[in-house]
Parts: C-alpha cells; sequence; structure tokens
C-alpha cells in the first residue's frame, strides 16, 4: 500500500517537474532606499521581493541599499515599509543580469496605506514579533480548521476534541486567553469550551498573523495568550473582475471542499469594489491507523460579501459573513455507566467502531455564527461597529425520542463599538489612543428541558489605550497603558428553583514596555514586557452539569478572582540572502491562573463522565521558540522550528494538565528548474513530540471510584492535581509533499499541492487531544489541494 502511495505521488508530480524545461534564477537586483522629500537614504527598511505567491523578506543597509542576488521570476513586485513613510509598491519586469532599482518613500502626511490597512489588519505591537502565514502557506493548508492551520507557526500547538474539533494553544494557553480579530473584529461566541472551536472559515483569509505576547494594551483584556489576526485582502479600488477557486480533497476522513472568491470594482466609481466568499466542506469518519472512528464527520456551510469605497484621506466598508458547521463527536467518548467508562479508558481500541458513514448522529454539535462589520476613516481617525450572534446547540443521545432535541442551547449576541486615532509619525514620535465598547446577552434556549450547563448573562466592557513610539533609525521605543471595566449580570435558579441575580465587577490597568534594536549585519533585537488580565468567564464561576461535547461534569466557583499576568518575550532575528531565523524566549508569571481540575467520576442518568471542577493557582509558563530557513542552493533548502516549553503550579510547585511537550519539525525541500511550470518543488519532513515528562500525578477510574466507596479524599495528603491516566508516550509522524504552479495564461494562475501526512501510518495518541482516554489520533491521509486564480 505504501509503495503504490508513494509511487502515485512521485509520478504525479515528476511528470510535470520533467517536462517543465530549464529556467535558472538569472536575475539580480542593487537597490537604493531614498526619502523624496530630500533624496537622503532611508536605512533599516523593509523590502518584499515577491514572486507570484512567494517572497523574499530582507531589512536595507544603513547606507540605504539592498541586494538580492537571486531571483527567479521576470515579473515581480517590491513592496518597501518604513515607520513615517508611505508604503512603497510596484512592479517591475526584470531583464537578465543585474537590475537597478531606486525607491523612493513618500514622507506619511495623511498614512493613506496605514489607515486603509488598520481598518482590515489591526496594527500588531511594534516590539513584539508577528509570525504569518501568507496567501501562498494558507493554500497549502486549504481544508483544515482555523486551529490546525496555525500549528504551522513555531510556538502554537492544538487542542483537540477528537478529529473534528481543534482550537490554537499559544505557549501553552488557550480559549479565552487568546484573542482573534477576525477581519477587524473582536470574535466572540461560545469559546469558554475547550471543545468550542473558533467559529472562522479559514478561506476568507488573505493572511494569518500571530502575536504571541501579552498584546493586552493594543487588543484589550483576555490577551494573556496572545493574539491572532484574520486578514482578508483589501477590497479592490478600480474597476476590475477577479477570483479564485479552491478545491479539496484527502483520504482519509474522505473529505472534499471547495471555496470560491469572486471580487472587482465598480465602472465609473473609482474607490468602490465589492468581494463575495462562499465554502462548502464535508468530511465523514475519520480513520485511526488500525480502526474507524465512529461519529467524527463535519459538515460546513460559509459565506460572505464585503462593500467598500476607499479615497487618500477617507472611506467606509461594510462586511457581513455567516459560517454554520456540524461536528460530530466521537461515540466511544460517551459511556453509560462506570464500569464501562473505567473499560474504555483502559482499552487499546473505542467501544465502540462501526464502518465509514458521512452521516453525523448524536452526539453532534451544530454551530452558527454571523458577523456584521461597518467602519469608516476620516484622515488617521477611525470608528468601527461590529455585531455578532453565536448560535451553539449540542445534542445528546437520549431517552424517549429526545434525541432530537438539544441538550445545550445558548444564543450569544455581541455589540462591539471601537474608535481609534492612529496618528502619523511626527519628528520622532508615534502616538495610537482608542477606546472600545462592548455589550453582549448570553440566553439559553428552554427547548433543551435539562437545567442549563451555563447560566444566562450580561456581559458589559469599556477600555481605553494609549501608545507612544519613539523612532530612531538604530532602535525604537515603546510604551502603552490601558485600563478596562467589566461588568456581569448573572440570571440563575437555585436548586430550589428561586431566581437570583449576582453582579461581579472586575476592572484591571495594564501596559507593556519594549524595544527594537537594529543591529549591523541584518540582526534585529526585539524585546517586550507586558502586563494581561483575563477576568473569569461565567462558566468557571457557574457551570453546573454535564458539558456534553466535552464529555465531562464541570462544575464553577463562585469565588474565583481575575488572572493576572506579566510575560517577557526577547527575540533575535536575522534575515539573510539565504536565512531567516528566528529564536524568541518568553517567560510568563500568571497570578490565580484558572483550570479545570479532575476530581471524581459520577454515574448520571444521561451516563458516566468524570468530574472536573474549577479551581485557580499561581502558574509559571516559559520556553523558547526557533525558526531557521535555510537555502542551500538554490534548489536545495531546509525548514526547521522548535518549539520547548515547561509550566508549573507555583503555589504547589507541581506540574500543571493539558499543557503542550516539545516539538520538532524540519522538511528538507528540492526546487525543481522552471519552465512551463513554476515553482515545481517536493519536500520530505517529520514531526517529533516528546512524551510529556513534566505531568501530573495519575490516579485511575477504579482508583477514584474505590476512593468514592471508602470516603478517602484524594488531595487530603497531596493536593496537586491529577490525571486519570498516563501521558501517552511521545512518536514522530513522517510526512511528503510536493507542488506547482501552471500559469494557463497571464492572468490565469492553477496552483497544484499534494501532501501524505503520517507516512507511515503510525499509531499515536497526542497529549493534547482531549480523547486521547477513548482512542487513537488520525491515521494516513492524502491530500490534493487545487487553487485556480483568475
Amino acid at each position: 500500500m505504501l509503495g503504490r502511495i508513494l509511487t502515485f505521488f512521485l509520478t504525479f508530480l515528476l511528470l510535470g517537474f520533467v517536462s517543465s524545461g530549464q529556467k535558472y534564477c538569472d536575475y539580480e537586483i542593487s537597490g537604493v532606499v531614498l526619502s523624496s522629500e530630500n533624496g537622503e537614504p532611508v536605512p533599516l527598511a523593509t523590502v518584499e521581493i515577491i514572486e507570484g505567491s512567494s517572497k523574499q523578506t530582507l531589512v536595507n543597509e544603513i547606507d540605504g541599499t539592498f541586494e538580492v542576488p537571486k531571483v527567479c521570476a521576470q515579473n515581480i513586485s517590491i513592496i518597501v515599509r518604513f515607520v513615517g513613510f508611505q508604503k512603497f509598491e510596484k512592479t517591475y519586469k526584470l531583464k537578465k543580469g543585474n537590475n537597478k532599482i531606486e525607491v523612493r518613500l513618500a514622507v506619511d502626511v495623511k498614512n493613506l496605506g496605514d489607515v486603509t490597512v488598520e481598518e482590515e489588519k489591526v496594527e500588531e505591537i511594534a516590539t513584539l514579533k508577528v509570525s504569518e502565514l501568507d496567501a501562498a502557506a494558507l493554500d497549502r493548508t486549504a481544508g483544515v480548521s482555523l486551529g490546525e492551520a496555525l500549528t504551522n507557526i513555531s510556538g502554537v500547538n492544538m487542542l483537540q476534541t477528537g478529529p473534528t474539533i481543534a482550537k490554537p494553544v499559544i505557549h501553552g494557553l488557550h480559549s479565552n486567553r487568546i484573542l482573534i480579530l477576525n477581519n477587524g473584529i473582536r470574535q466572540e461566541g461560545q469559546q469558554w469550551g475547550q471543545e468550542h472551536a473558533p467559529e472562522i472559515d479559514p478561506f476568507v483569509a488573505n493572511n494569518l498573523s500571530l502575536i504571541k505576547g501579552a498584546a493586552a494594551v493594543k487588543y484589550g483584556p483576555d490577551a494573556i495568550g496572545g493574539v491572532i489576526l484574520v486578514n482578508p485582502s483589501e477590497l479592490p479600488r478600480e474597476a476590475s473582475f477577479a477570483g479564485k477557486i479552491n478545491a479539496v480533497g484527502a483520504s482519509n476522513s474522505r473529505l472534499y471542499a471547495t471555496s470560491v472568491l469572486l471580487e472587482g470594482g465598480i465602472s465609473g466609481l473609482d474607490g468602490f469594489g465589492w468581494r463575495v466568499q462562499g465554502t462548502f466542506k464535508k468530511s465523514g469518519d475519520a480513520r485511526a491507523a488500525d480502526y474507524r472512528l465512529t461519529n467524527t464527520g463535519s459538515e460546513e456551510r460559509n459565506f460572505s460579501v464585503g462593500l467598500g469605497y476607499h479615497k487618500e484621506d477617507r472611506g467606509f466598508e461594510v462586511f457581513y459573513s455567516s459560517f454554520n458547521t456540524e461536528l460530530g463527536v466521537l461515540r466511544s467518548a460517551h459511556i453509560g455507566n462506570l464500569t464501562d467508562l473505567a473499560r474504555a479508558i483502559a482499552s487499546d481500541r473505542p467501544l465502540f467502531i462501526e464502518d465509514f458513514s458521512y452521516d453525523i448522529n448524536n452526539p453532534f454539535q451544530d454551530v452558527t455564527h454571523q458577523l456584521f462589520k461597518a467602519n469608516g476613516h476620516i484622515g488617521a481617525f477611525s470608528v468601527q461597529y461590529g455585531f455578532q450572534s453565536n448560535i451553539r446547540k449540542e445534542f445528546d443521545v437520549r431517552r424517549a425520542g429526545r434525541s432530537e432535541i438539544p441538550a445545550l442551547s445558548l444564543s450569544l449576541n455581541t455589540h462591539t463599538f471601537d474608535v481609534d486615532l492612529d496618528m502619523p509619525a511626527k519628528g520622532d514620535w508615534k502616538w495610537d489612543v482608542g477606546a472600545s465598547f462592548m455589550y453582549q446577552s448570553n440566553v439559553n434556549d428552554s427547548e433543551t428541558g435539562i437545567r442549563p450547563l451555563i447560566p444566562n448573562f450580561n456581559n458589559t466592557t469599556a477600555g481605553a489605550h494609549v501608545i507612544s513610539r519613539y523612532i530612531q533609525p538604530r532602535y525604537e521605543l515603546e510604551i502603552g497603558a490601558r485600563y478596562d471595566f467589566k461588568h456581569y449580570l448573572i440570571k440563575r435558579f437555585d436548586r430550589n428553583n428561586v431566581l437570583q441575580k449576582p453582579e461581579f465587577d472586575f476592572n484591571n490597568l495594564t501596559g507593556s514596555a519594549g524595544a527594537i534594536f537594529f543591529l549591523n549585519n541584518s540582526w534585529t533585537i526585539r524585546s517586550n514586557i507586558g502586563t494581561a488580565w483575563r477576568a473569569p468567564h461565567v462558566n468557571e464561576l457557574y457551570s453546573e452539569g454535564l458539558h456534553h461535547g466535552a464529555a465531562a461534569l464541570e462544575e464553577g466557583n463562585d469565588q474565583l478572582v481575575s488572572e493576572k499576568s506579566i510575560k517577557w518575550i526577547t527575540s533575535l532575528e536575522r534575515q539573510t540572502s539565504n536565512m531567516n531565523l528566528s529564536i524568541s524566549g518568553y517567560y510568563n508569571l500568571i497570578d490565580d491562573y484558572i483550570f479545570l481540575r479532575p476530581e471524581s467520576v459520577e454515574l448520571t442518568i444521561r451516563g458516566a463522565f468524570p468530574v472536573f471542577r474549577y479551581r485557580q493557582t499561581d502558574a509559571l509558563l516559559y520556553g523558547l521558540d526557533v525558526d531557521l530557513d535555510y537555502d542551500f542552493s538554490e534548489r536545495l533548502s531546509t525548514n526547521t522550528r522548535l518549539s520547548l516549553i515547561r509550566a508549573e503550579d507555583r503555589s504547589l510547585s507541581s506540574p500543571l494538565i493539558n499543557i503542550p511537550t516539545s516539538q520538532l519539525e524540519s522538511s528538507l525541500s528540492y526546487h525543481f528548474s522552471e519552465g512551463k511550470l513554476q515553482k515545481p518543488y517536493i519536500s520530505f519532513g517529520f514531526t517529533a513530540v516528546s512524551e510529556q515528562r513534566n505531568a501530573p500525578r495519575v490516579i485511575s477510574i477504579d482508583d477514584v471510584l474505590e476512593a468514592n466507596r471508602n470516603d478517602v479524599d484524594l488531595f487530603a495528603n497531596d493536593p496537586s492535581i491529577f490525571d486519570f491516566t498516563a501521558p501517552p508516550s511521545g512518536y514522530i509522524n513522517f510526512g511528503l509533499s510536493g507542488g506547482f504552479d501552471w500559469p494557463i495564461s497571464n492572468d490565469h494562475v492553477l496552483n497544484v499541492f499534494m501532501s501524505v501526512d503520517n507516512l507511515f501510518n503510525n499509531s499515536y495518541r497526542d497529549y493534547l487531544n482531549r480523547f486521547r482516554y477513548y482512542a487513537d489520533d488520525l491515521g494516513r491521509n492524502i491530500s490534493l489541494k487545487l487553487s485556480y486564480t483568475f
């Protein structure tokens, strides 16, 4: 079987490569960046050389010059950015040999480019490194969830609930500690559950940006772990028509997906642009190496539409998107009695294994998220309103014909309002001030007939920030401060069916300070220390019952206080013509860290489930991320990512639960000569994940039951957290991939990408998969992805 796969894969790639002819990277560029105002050199500007869907990025020298010795494409675009100047962007047709290019940057008076981008892509914190997946990288991840796509960035892991549900983990933190901005709007959904994936279609994005630091000053509370920016491209401004069609197929779950994007301008109305986009995705039961994972199918239907008008110093835009998904939950995670629960966790195979099916049966989730955005800007001042409706229904296996009635039904409506004044640089200083307001209401639908897991509530939040930068050619300094206030009004019934309305007020002042130093020989040092905070969510205060999707009983704690974090992150970076290197270390102290502590197991009328309660402690998370891209030659290159992380309960000097393990990923790529096909390549790589050796103690289901029978307190002699099973062993998975671009005409390109994940069909369980108690992770998966741009 494996031999046939390899033969097919290599034949598929090499038939195109061998016939592609010879075309070498025989173009060179010698350039200089000057100020258009006085003709003086502009040093240490960021220069991007874009060749189709790939790009080279470098920083020019102190005298303003830059060199690119190897360029493969004749038609390129050059983008140059530097604070205090307008963005420069121009297309060139190169001649063979050396091409001399002079770039003149216009002084940023109205800062048109920045204002336009900031409406759609909120500006990152300058002294924190921003990692990015560009359009080409997103094409290679087409068809996967947002959480899975982001794992291509070092320091990002994936918290899974079976094969259908994944959410990003940044430096060991996830859920409400990660802030996601979807098209400039703070994403607000039922993201409090560990099995609540972000309701975002990655096909909407032109790039994904990630800030790993405590970026609360710019973005508000909850950004303890980091910020994810989901950025679409700017709307067209001139009369035009273009589009992109994606088609994806994958073998493991027999997934198929397609996404269509169309955009253009309006003839006779310069400045107006429009875009429509739609996605359909369906998958059936996934497969581990040796068996099917029953009831792990999914179906997704999304669309979006945008319309905008932009001129030099003013503009507006409206955007609407609808995201709907149905997600099957592994049937083996829902157990009928305590004996079977103990047997399921101890077994090497799930208790329920059936033949492949596209059917999504109970238990499953049905989630709909709608977003509306309207914004406008005049000069450096921008204002934005957002409305989001998030409806989550979770269906259980219920008796007496009630399986069609959801066991959990929540409706969350959120209004956000933001104003920002991002002033252009004046002299050595640049200022950014802004304020934000949010009101949301969460309501349980009474159709469930079950006491709700979390009560109804209203949440009112307001905040304001100020950020200042001091800009010099060799360095930049940055300092910022923010104040936020949050008010909860809870509406719940106690066990005697008496209505209670507890209220909570939380507030905090946060700040950050950082610096960038531009050193000789293309070295850059960034260092930032920032504080962040997060108020406990209502589920952490008042959860009461079965959390269906997590297959666990959860109990809240109304004595919880806010989490408070201090995170220091320092990055050392170097970019040369054949190497990109980044080394980042971080140290994150979190006071009053909120976590779910396993405490018992319990039999209910809905089955047997582990019991978790919310607790607080003081935590420490620290680690190291390394990224290295290196070109041995114009044909051979390597990409390596290393993530090291450790977490501790500072109060008890013991491990925390559900923290990622250290991970190493590396690949070796060979780039074939170009001809009729552009950028043909083949790549072989591996992912090595270590065993979690800094894990809590283990108390089995049988031991918990025995303690319950004898009324023994499992925390009397050892107050540290425990887990029901030992961490799974470490593993190494290998992969093979390759692709090429096929220019059909001047403006029409077909991108072809094929990959084989888990090449040798390895059986393994990942520590961050919450269903590792019941089943293995995915086996071999062959995928084909086509992207047609016109």
